[in-house]
């Protein structure tokens, strides 16, 4: 009977795929005296499922500190919202409405309506303000928040840890990113995250699908497809601070200590990706594959 049941245990387990491991995007990096692992982020992750894959835990476990983009808790809250709304308004004063294409003012107002925004309140914004805006506000209606980010839930650990974080910009270079946009540019982002607002939910999920699941040619798909259509905004947004950061990570290599860095995930995708100028450089990355540490061709 025992025999019959551990066949018939046997039979069920194999009519029925286990379920994928997470894997994560998790690259190793090793020259010098420290270890760097370099771990793509999504920013914001639902709260009812936030969970990390156990591969950035066992990173996380390994360093003594970590790096990402900005250091928040270096970050004064009041100061950086106080610096969001002197950047966001426009120094000239011009309208909002009288700078926008009618067909657009006509989409925008229904979004705002949902926000209980009047005109009035954002008529000075910055074209680039207000599409942050929006796409804040339809992050949080969905679920989404910061906290439950990859940056969020690690940066909650390392305080807890007490383990240093370097930040590899300040709050004043990333608003700069968008606020130094021609005006032609900030109309654009506004009109395509105008656009994209409506089908927002199942390109998340496809995208967390394929972060968990380390399918880095789906990420590219996700991530690098709307810029190819704009070289100039992936060339600033992106290309110009990944070659930002070489040196940095370089830097904690030659550090005793192994580090986290931790970066949005666009920024580890394609030939001009973080990865692929490390690589450049000389090193050779290491990839976090099922459960152990695989060369990257």
């Amino acid at each position: 009977m025992r025999r019959r049941l551990v066949a018939v245990a046997a039979l069920v387990l194999a009519t029925f795929p286990a379920a994928a491991a997470e894997v994560g995007t998790l690259w190793r990096v090793r020259d010098g005296a420290g270890t760097v692992f370099i771990a793509g982020s999504l920013h914001q992750l639902r709260r009812d499922r936030a969970g990390l894959p156990p591969s950035y835990g066992l990173a996380y476990g390994e360093a003594e500190r970590l790096a990402m983009e900005l250091d928040m808790d270096a970050i004064s809250p009041a100061a950086l919202a106080g610096e969001l709304v002197a950047r966001a308004l426009d120094p000239d004063g011009r309208s909002l409405r009288d700078g926008l294409p009618p067909a657009t003012w006509r989409t925008l107002q229904p979004r705002l309506a949902g926000l209980g925004l009047p005109e009035a309140a954002i008529d000075r914004f910055e074209p680039w303000a207000v599409a942050l805006l929006l796409a804040s506000a339809e992050f949080l209606q969905r679920g989404y928040s910061p906290d439950s980010g990859v940056e969020g839930q690690l940066q909650a650990r390392a305080a807890a840890d007490r383990k240093p974080i370097d930040g590899l910009e300040t709050p004043a270079e990333q608003f700069e990113l968008f606020d130094g946009l021609p005006r032609t540019d900030q109309v654009q982002l506004l009109e395509v995250t105008l656009k994209e607002l409506d089908g927002v939910g199942p390109r998340l999920d496809a995208l967390e699908d394929a972060w968990r699941a380390g399918d880095l040619p789906r990420l590219e798909a996700l991530l690098l497809g709307d810029y190819r259509q704009r070289p100039d905004l992936h060339e600033r947004l992106v290309v110009r601070r990944n070659g930002a950061w070489v040196a940095p990570v370089r830097g904690f290599l030659r550090r005793p200590d192994d580090t986290l860095v931790v970066v949005g995930l666009m920024h580890l995708m394609g030939d001009r990706g973080l990865i692929a100028l490390l690589r450049q450089q000389g090193l050779k990355p290491e990839r976090f594959v099922d459960g152990a540490w695989r060369p990257d061709p």
